[in-house]
């Protein structure tokens, strides 16, 4: 069996590592550095082993964070498979070990390998939905609308019902991200959210206490946005 196909059989998104696997592919990369930059041209793709990736794009000059990926995931495939600059940065939020694929590498898994083609293809088919999401969220002015609508979707990706209750653990620092504000204003957000009886909070934890009657505000808070010039 050739290096690439060692890559199919160990190394499929969402799978583990070996020894051999990683000694091969593998390298340890320290919190804080930057793997590349929005606009570099890329050659190489990575599968998350173990740590955290930011990916964060420059929306109206301020750097937003889009996602932070974990252990399992893969990112960086977009420039080989366009031959395009990257479209996003990519930075260690945490000490990772990461699989690094090169271009030929990465098409032979592609060529070679069904399973994995089609697993690619529902996850980028995921995230263009994912991406579509977090420009809309972006493209809101006011805080608390981003908060909440992130909030929201981030609760329907994980299976919350159209209506009634739902709880889910949260960490505070990557809910903020995702929705593009900071620790302190997401703190302040979700107070006043549960003052008005809409989440309650406890333990790490957070529940949000009718589903639908967090859509309405959703909505309420959009067309807000929308029309404040107006009043």
């Amino acid at each position: 069996m050739n290096q690439e196909k060692d890559v199919v059989s160990h190394a499929e998104p969402g799978g583990t590592d070996t020894s051999d696997l990683f000694e091969k592919y593998g390298e340890i990369i320290p919190r804080g550095n930057v793997l590349f930059y929005e606009g570099d041209n890329g050659q190489q793709m990575y599968i998350i082993q173990s740590g955290k990736i930011r990916i964060s794009k420059r929306v109206r000059n301020v750097e937003k964070t889009l996602v932070i990926l974990g252990k399992g995931e893969f990112f960086g495939e977009m420039a080989i498979l366009n031959n395009r600059p990257r479209s996003a940065t990519a930075t260690i939020v945490e000490d990772s070990k990461l699989l690094i694929i090169d271009r030929r590498t990465f098409e032979t898994m592609i060529r070679n390998n069904s399973e994995i083609a089609i697993r690619i293809i529902k996850k980028l088919a995921a995230r263009l939905q994912q991406a579509d999401n977090q420009i809309e969220n972006l493209l809101l002015k006011d805080n608390l609308s981003r908060m909440v609508n992130f909030l929201r979707r981030w609760a329907m990706e994980k299976g919350a019902p159209a209506a009634g209750e739902f709880s889910f653990a949260y960490l505070r620092e990557d809910l903020a991200e995702g929705a593009g504000i900071s620790v302190e204003l997401f703190d302040e957000m979700l107070k006043k959210l549960s003052t008005a009886n809409m989440i309650h909070l406890s333990d790490g934890r957070i529940t949000i206490l009718n589903m639908e009657g967090l859509e309405r505000f959703t909505r309420y808070l959009e067309m807000k946005d929308q029309f404040k010039d107006l009043t």
